[in-house]
C-alpha cells in the first residue's frame, strides 16, 4: 500500500479537482456517477485511509459508526424468535453510541460473499460516512473485515478469535467457548453419562472447535465420547436445531440422557422435535442451552443454560470502538467473557 498519499494526489491521478475528491468522500450529491466511480477506484487502489480522509477533507469525523449484522434470515417476512436477541444487542449498541454523542448506521448484510455487498460496506468507510464499524455474526475469517483492518479502518468484531492478529484497530469482544466444558462438568455431576452435543459447525465463529472442547470435557469426567452424539446443525436457529435432531432420530441410535445445544434457540427446536416424537423434557431427556437469551426463562420448560453478559459485551465493544475513533489505540484490545450456569427445569438429576 502506498503511504503518504493526500487528497491533491488523488485528484491528480483521477483527473479531477480536489473539491471533487472532497465531495465524493463526503458523499455529496451532484457528482457524476462515472466521476465518483473513478475517484473511489483511485482511493481504493492506493489504500487511502478513511480516517485520514475524514480529517483532511471533511475537517472532522462523521460521529457515526456502522453496525453490520450478518445473522438475519431473509427467507420470511415474519418476525422470528431469534430476532429478539439480535434486537437486544442492536439496542445496546445504539444506546451506548447515543450516550457518547454518536449516530449508528445499521446495515443488515444479505450475502457477505456478494462482491456488490462488500463494496457497499467498504464505500461507507472510504467515503467517511462512518468513522468505524461494529461487526456481529460474521465468519471468524472474513475477507471484508480483514481488508478493512489492513487499510487502517477501525473494526469492532463480536466473537472472533484469530491467533496472532493484534492490530490496534482490531477490537474484539468474545465469548469464552470453554463454557461448553463447564456445562459438561455440571451434567457429569448430576450423574449423566450419555450426553449429546448439537453445534452449528465444527468450528464456531471464533474458530474454536466446540466438538473438541466437548469431547475433552467428557474424557476428563470419565464419560464416553461417542461420535454419533456429535450432531451438526446447519445454523444456530430453531428450525435447524429441530431438523438436526429429527435427522438423528431417523438413524435409530439409542437416545442420549441429555442434549447440550450450541445456543438456546437450537435447544427450543430440539424440545419441539422431542415432543413430536412423544418424548418429554426433562422426564425422558434433559435439554441444556447456551446463551441465556431473554426469553429462555419463558420456554416450556424454562431452560437450563450458560449465561453470558451480552449487555456488557455490546456496551464494551461499542465504547471501545468509539474510544479508538477519538484517540487511536496503540495496542490490540480483546476482552473475553466467561459464563455462569443458570439452573432451570429443562434438566434434572438422573435417578
Amino acid at each position: 500500500m502506498t503511504r503518504g498519499i493526500d487528497a491533491s494526489e488523488i485528484a491528480r491521478i483521477a483527473g479531477v479537482s480536489r473539491a471533487t475528491v472532497s465531495r465524493v468522500i463526503n458523499n455529496y450529491a451532484f457528482v457524476k456517477p462515472a466521476t465518483r466511480d473513478r475517484v473511489l477506484q483511485v482511493i481504493e487502489q492506493y489504500g487511502y485511509s478513511p480516517n485520514l480522509s475524514a480529517q483532511i477533507l471533511a475537517g472532522k469525523p462523521s460521529n457515526t459508526i456502522g453496525l453490520f449484522l450478518n445473522i438475519l434470515d431473509y427467507s420470511s417476512s415474519k418476525s422470528r424468535l431469534e430476532d429478539t436477541h439480535i434486537n437486544f444487542m442492536t439496542e445496546r449498541v445504539i444506546h451506548t453510541a447515543m450516550r457518547r454523542g454518536y449516530y449508528v448506521l445499521v446495515y443488515q448484510v444479505r450475502d457477505i460473499a456478494d462482491p456488490g455487498e462488500k463494496k457497499k460496506i467498504s464505500d461507507m468507510f472510504i467515503q467517511s460516512r462512518i468513522d468505524a464499524g461494529v461487526f456481529v455474526g460474521f465468519p471468524n475469517q472474513c475477507d471484508l473485515i480483514e481488508d478493512l483492518i489492513r487499510r487502517g479502518c477501525i473494526a469492532g468484531v463480536f466473537d472472533q478469535y484469530l491467533a496472532g492478529r493484534t492490530e490496534p484497530n482490531r477490537i474484539v469482544v468474545r465469548i469464552d467457548h470453554h463454557g461448553v466444558s463447564g456445562l459438561v462438568d455440571y451434567l457429569a455431576g448430576l450423574g449423566f453419562r450419555n450426553i449429546m452435543y448439537i453445534a452449528a459447525d465444527m468450528k464456531g465463529h471464533t474458530g474454536v472447535d466446540g466438538f473438541q472442547i466437548f469431547e475433552d470435557a467428557l474424557r476428563r469426567n470419565g464419560l464416553p465420547a461417542r461420535s454419533e452424539y456429535l450432531v451438526q446443525a446447519e445454523a444456530l436457529t430453531k428450525t435447524h436445531g429441530e431438523a438436526a435432531f429429527s435427522a438423528f432420530m431417523k438413524r435409530n441410535i439409542p437416545l442420549p440422557e441429555c442434549i447440550l445445544c450450541g445456543n438456546d434457540i437450537v435447544a427450543l427446536g430440539v424440545v419441539g422435535a422431542l415432543r413430536r416424537h412423544g418424548l418429554n423434557v426433562p422426564e425422558d431427556i434433559s435439554v441444556v442451552g447456551s446463551d441465556d437469551i431473554l426469553v429462555s426463562q419463558y420456554f416450556d420448560p424454562p431452560l437450563t443454560t450458560m449465561r453470558y453478559d451480552f449487555d456488557s459485551m455490546m456496551k464494551t465493544l461499542t465504547a471501545k470502538v468509539i474510544d479508538c475513533v477519538e484517540t487511536p489505540f496503540t495496542s490490540h484490545i480483546e476482552e473475553v467473557y466467561t459464563g455462569e450456569i443458570v439452573v432451570r427445569s429443562s434438566c434434572r438429576k438422573t435417578p
